[in-house]
């Protein structure tokens, strides 16, 4: 029988202080709401959290119920205040977004849920930071979030969703 053995980065660093969790900070969204267009809106998922150390990083797990109109781009990004973080870099005219979904696109509505997961370290430096995310969507189309496009009030499908964001503090 062999054993696992799992490296956390205290074992790795040496220090035994680092990479400890300080603090946890959740926030949740179980209402919906939504955004028109190809500008980048806030959808009303944020969280804020004030680290004891500027050395200190902050690890942010966001996971979001994302769904549009008609099968088109719906893109998501982190921000931290009003900076935009963990983005791809600039290319020509095309978005900088930190997910990109796309629906293939039907000449009728195109209802499905997907999932905009973002894991990311940040270190974000002294202060009180506020984590939150964004979302674009393509032309005049809608994007909504912890709904479907269609939300047909039925028993079958077309079920409410809940999103969140949590932060936690990592000792560096």
């Amino acid at each position: 029988m062999s054993t696992l053995k799992v490296n956390t980065i205290e074992d790795l660093s040496g220090n035994p202080n680092k990479g400890k969790i300080i603090q946890i900070v959740q926030s949740t969204k179980t209402d919906t709401a939504s955004i028109t267009g190809g500008t980048f809106s806030d959808v009303g998922l944020s969280a804020q959290i004030t680290p004891s150390s500027a050395s200190n990083k902050v690890l942010v797990m966001v996971q979001a119920t994302i769904s549009g109109s008609v099968g088109f781009d719906m893109k998501a990004r982190l921000m931290r205040g009003s900076n935009p973080i963990h983005v791809g870099d600039t290319a020509g005219s095309r978005p900088r977004a930190t997910v990109n979904i796309t629906q293939t696109y039907h000449s009728t509505n195109y209802y499905n849920c997907d999932q905009a997961i973002i894991n990311y370290l940040d270190t974000p430096g002294a202060g009180t930071h506020t984590y939150k995310i964004q979302f674009a969507s393509y032309s005049t189309y809608v994007l909504y979030i912890n709904r479907t496009g269609s939300d047909l009030n039925t028993a079958e499908y077309d079920g409410r969703t809940a999103s969140s964001i949590i932060l936690m503090e990592v000792s560096g």
